[in-house]
């Protein structure tokens, strides 16, 4: 039985593609950063440090969480613990994101969110859950990657390049 294996996952943009890279880099399964998409699963096998990302809904047409939660049983037969990370980031800049990337409208993005609540309230509450605030990492950056590999212990000093991803959707009143 293979030790850990991980489970990113978050409403759509909200840094979940991006918390996959960096996981699969900073336990060792990549050889670089980037070297694996962020999308899906880090290997086509099981192995050590399996990373699997989800955004709930993924894929058009639209998967929500119960085939998510298919994926996830079948990692208790294969591994001693499954680490999730939940990603979370400002509603409104996630639903601007996702519906310039996606398409869809406002009612249709907060109608996902409504269908995947109940999913994440059932992570948050797993003892091996730690919740990523995309507005925390633009504030911390390197502290709050540090402080996320020490809850899972991961022994790395990796911090990836942040970009602003808010910033196109905030108004700036000051400027």
């Amino acid at each position: 039985m293979m030790k850990n294996c991980w489970i990113i996952c978050g409403p759509e943009s909200s840094g979940s593609v991006f918390l996959a890279k960096t996981i699969s880099f900073v336990t060792g399964h990549c050889d670089f950063f980037g070297q694996y998409s962020g999308y899906g699963y880090n290997s086509n096998s099981a192995c050590e440090n399996l990373v699997l990302h989800r955004s709930i809904p993924y894929m058009r047409p639209k998967k929500f969480q119960d085939s998510l939660i298919e994926e996830i049983a079948a990692f208790s037969e294969q591994y001693e613990r499954a680490n999730y990370i939940l990603t979370t980031r400002d509603k409104n800049c996630s639903i601007q994101s996702k519906i310039q990337r996606f398409g869809g409208s406002i009612k249709e993005a907060e109608d996902d969110y409504t269908l995947a609540l109940p999913f994440f309230e059932r992570l948050v509450n797993d003892d091996n859950c730690f919740i990523w605030s995309y507005e925390t990492m633009l504030l911390l950056g390197k502290p709050y990657f540090q402080r996320m590999y020490r809850f899972f212990g991961i022994e790395s000093d990796f911090s990836p390049e942040i970009y602003d991803g808010n910033a196109p959707y905030i108004k700036n009143e000051r400027t």
